[in-house]
């Protein structure tokens, strides 16, 4: 309700807004007593946009003549004083003003904001508004007036710093969330290991296992094998471990006969290669697989250009339990025109042999090595060389962060890097980048205090407390810091109460 404070000789509009003190005696200018409070509340809330303001006045502490009244006007004013608004103000009566207000009222005393002295416990006073972006900082004070019946209300002065009663302190900011990271350093896991694979179709005499290089095709078959292994050898950094061989033969005649002729050729083939190199037996191995139907279902699936009408049939049987004999003959017999295809154009290529040849790279020793590898091929350098060329940049820079990043997509499994390029995309505020990686950053101290940290910057203050108390108990100290700031996030509270009340 508002108010509209008059005088019988004359009509004050003004009277209601000013600020005054509370008075025991009759006269103005009597220094005031105290405000008396029982109760102060202050609920803040930006995304509602709301603003409570409940003042629970102590009536028993406050005795007036008949004739006086004390007016308090809340006041809300920013941090710089450039926004305020004052708030309907609250009225504590003697015994003839407060008749005179219930006589001059334009509705029931009891719906207003004016209490009669001494004859009310409490007097509660409570108003919503709307907030205000500028309200976020802010004080909210209590103007304080006093007047006899025919006077002007008279401000009487407070103890705040603009001369009123400072009530609260409006200060919705939090404390701000740390942005501490932690990159781990890799484990040498050894030397780079990596490895050339390829297919040679090398040709051999029906029924035979004897190796004739100039037979058919079998130069430029048996070059793709040389040519593999003689790149390695060319290479400075590179030292071959092993070198593979995996035979295999197509599903047609007899079974054993077929392990017969793969486990020959491809030993044949071999001992070959072995000679041409003079590699030892414990270098250059090999195996067979004496029917290729896992390259036959592959074909079938893929090449859908062939015209196999009964393609799906010939698949499940193919994926039958039937014994490799019994699955080629009853492709044949059941549908022999789809096996005539199949026996020109896929059976030749599953006749075929698989060779790996794996090699490590020598450890690069100083920063300007791992610098010069990393422009040419980063995909020699190990983990923790990855981590050295960081280190040797600025933190934070965009080189350091490239080189994190080089990391993970070198190693888009290793663990440390995928942490190590959460924290990068942190830093970036690229959140949902950085919790992809964190999924393979595995359970380390250090990958717990990541994830905390991430549910620290989205807001998740409870789980980020429990990651880093997580953290701490896995043994990383660091996390205490983070444990003291989310902490004082979670028991920030927007409004600190300025003066005591009697609760």
């Amino acid at each position: 309700m508002k108010l509209k404070y008059t005088t019988p000789a004359t009509a004050i509009a003004s009277c209601a807004l000013m600020l005054a003190a509370a008075l025991p005696a009759a006269a103005a200018t009597a220094v005031p007593e105290p405000i008396k409070l029982h109760d102060v509340k202050v609920a803040v809330n930006p995304q509602e946009k709301t603003l409570a303001l409940k003042l629970d006045f102590d009536m028993n502490a406050i005795s007036l003549p008949r004739d006086r009244e004390i007016i308090y006007t809340p006041v809300i004013i920013s941090e710089q004083g450039t926004d305020s608004i004052e708030l309907e103000p609250i009225v504590i009566a003697g015994r003839n003003r407060w008749y005179w207000h219930l006589r001059n009222s334009d509705a029931e005393a009891s719906d207003s904001h004016i209490y009669r002295a001494g004859k009310t416990g409490h007097a509660v006073y409570s108003e919503d508004i709307p907030f205000e972006p500028w309200m976020g900082k802010s004080l909210v004070e209590l103007r304080v007036a006093s007047a006899n019946c025919c006077d002007t209300p008279e401000h009487q002065p407070g103890t705040g710093r603009r001369g009123n009663t400072d009530i609260a302190l409006i200060d919705t900011e939090r404390p701000p969330v740390m942005t501490d990271f932690i990159f781990a350093p890799p484990v040498d896991a050894g030397p780079v290991i990596k490895s050339i694979e390829g297919s040679a179709f090398v040709t051999f005499v029906v029924n035979r296992t004897e190796l004739k290089p100039d037979y058919m095709i079998n130069r430029r078959e048996l070059a793709k094998i040389i040519n593999s292994i003689d790149y390695v050898r060319q290479d400075k950094d590179a030292t071959i471990t092993h070198v593979h061989i995996k035979g295999f033969a197509s599903p047609e005649g007899p079974y054993d006969n077929n392990v017969r002729l793969a486990k020959g050729r491809t030993e044949t083939l071999r001992r070959y290669v072995r000679d041409l190199y003079s590699f030892p037996d414990t270098t250059i191995t090999s195996s067979y697989e004496p029917e290729d139907w896992e390259g036959l279902r592959t074909w079938l699936t893929d090449s859908l250009s062939l015209p196999i009408p009964n393609r799906q049939e010939i698949l499940a049987i193919a994926n039958s339990p039937l014994e490799p004999d019994a699955r080629d003959k009853a492709i044949k017999t059941q549908y022999p025109a789809d096996y005539a295809v199949i026996l020109k154009n896929i059976y030749p290529w599953l006749r075929h042999s698989d060779y790996t040849v794996t090699y490590s790279i020598r450890t690069f020793t100083t920063v300007e090595e791992i610098r010069a590898v990393y422009q040419t091929d980063p995909t020699r350098l190990r983990n923790v060389d990855f981590y050295t060329l960081a280190q040797s940049y600025p933190e934070g820079s965009d080189a350091y962060c490239e080189v994190f990043e080089k990391a993970v997509e070198v190693y888009p499994n290793d663990e440390i890097s995928n942490l190590n390029a959460a924290n990068i995309e942190m830093k970036r505020g690229e959140l949902d980048k950085a919790r992809a990686y964190l999924y393979k950053a595995g359970s380390s101290a250090h990958a717990i205090y990541a994830r905390g940290v991430l549910d620290a910057q989205l807001g998740d203050y409870q789980s980020a407390l429990r990651e880093f108390e997580a953290a701490r108990q896995a043994g990383l100290p660091q996390a205490q810091s983070y444990i003291d700031n989310i902490r004082s996030i979670i028991d920030y509270h927007p409004v600190t109460i300025l003066v005591d009340t009697a609760k």
